[in-house]
């Protein structure tokens, strides 16, 4: 997989990072502070790509004034890449425009405009100096930052849609935009690049978002992230891969199987293209299994069978024998009796007959 990467310059580079955790009017939320922590730490050390001089935490700030002027303070003299990142409450005004939470925000529509700090100010407050000006925002109606008229030069992260809330996870202690944030800081993306750029990183976390937890309410309606890119800015990488250059080792090959299989379960009306983008990715895993492994080493096999069963749900039973019933036909010539892989690979040719049986 080629991608094109920008990286920062360090020297010129500044990130601004806002966490507000703790409301008078609304609920408390320790998890904003905590992921932004954590991912102030991913920018500032090995991986990330800025000086640690030059990130700049903010928790529980009192005014958007203060806010505004840090975030101005930096834009003066950051020359390549300005990041600024808010973590907290996004609430709406009267008028439906985005205003991010403060310690003294009120909860009541008519009052949002004098008690929180408009996205717009924050957004404002980058200026133009910096080549590259990057803001995620974690927070609820997220999405909504980019009807701001000062985000048209500003390129745009944004944990949840316009119209969603943005989702806590109370086991880890993080928000859910943050938490997956940081696993693709930790784990890296096995055929990425040597560093992760803007694009891909919110391609892997408009996925992994998408999963349905298996205990979730009937109503429960996935966040969505939302990007948007001025000119070259999707090709910006903030941090180094983790797993660069294990594509076709056994643990990689595994990891990318198994965002495929995530890729496959997602269900936005609006995507349609995740189902056959999951097919073509678990093609490609095959193949390179293929060939870095062996044709008849068990992983091999195991990720053929699991392609061979994923086009079967996209094309119908007939594409889907086309291809496992020679799998299984090798598999039985090369893997010895009882094997697991060997089990499963006959326990999905037998499901597709049944299914082909019932057509």
């Amino acid at each position: 997989m080629s991608h094109r990467v920008l990286r920062p310059d360090p020297a010129g580079s500044w990130a601004v990072l806002i966490a507000v955790g703790r409301y008078a009017d609304l609920p408390d939320m320790p998890e904003a502070v905590a992921s932004m922590e954590l991912l102030a730490d991913q920018l500032s050390g090995p991986a990330g790509g800025f000086e640690p001089s030059q990130v700049l935490r903010v928790v529980d700030p009192e005014s958007a004034r203060e806010v505004a002027d840090r975030i101005a303070a930096v834009a003066a003299r950051a020359t390549d890449t300005l990041l600024v990142h808010y973590a907290g409450h996004g609430v709406t005004s009267a008028a439906g425009r985005l205003h991010l939470g403060l310690p003294g925000t009120l909860d009541d529509p008519d009052h949002v405009p004098r008690t929180a700090l408009p996205a717009g100010v924050l957004l404002a407050a980058l200026g133009q100096r910096a080549a590259h000006r990057v803001a995620v925002l974690d927070c609820c109606f997220a999405g909504l930052a980019m009807d701001e008229p000062a985000a048209a030069d500003v390129h745009l992260l944004t944990a949840v849609d316009r119209a969603r809330k943005a989702l806590l996870n109370k086991d880890t202690g993080l928000t859910r935009f943050g938490e997956e944030l940081l696993r693709l800081c930790r784990d890296g993306i096995p055929d990425g690049p040597a560093h992760l750029p803007l694009d891909l990183v919110h391609h892997h976390l408009a996925v992994a978002l998408a999963q349905i937890p298996a205990d979730a309410p009937r109503r429960y309606q996935a966040p969505v992230p939302q990007q948007r890119t001025v000119d070259s800015t999707g090709h910006l990488a903030l941090f180094r891969n983790p797993a660069h250059g294990t594509a076709c080792t056994e643990p990689g090959l595994r990891a990318r199987a198994a965002f495929a299989y995530r890729q496959f379960a997602v269900r936005l009306q609006r995507q349609p293209w995740h189902r056959p983008q999951a097919v073509a990715l678990l093609a490609d895993v095959s193949d390179d299994a293929a060939r870095s492994l062996g044709p008849d080493h068990p992983l091999t096999l195991q990720l053929a069978n699991a392609h061979g069963h994923a086009v079967g749900l996209l094309h119908g039973s007939a594409a889907a024998l086309a291809l496992l019933e020679p799998l299984a036909v090798r598999a039985a010539a090369r893997l010895p009796a009882g094997s697991p892989e060997l089990a499963t690979i006959d326990e999905t040719v037998r499901g597709w007959l049944g299914r082909s049986a019932q057509a």
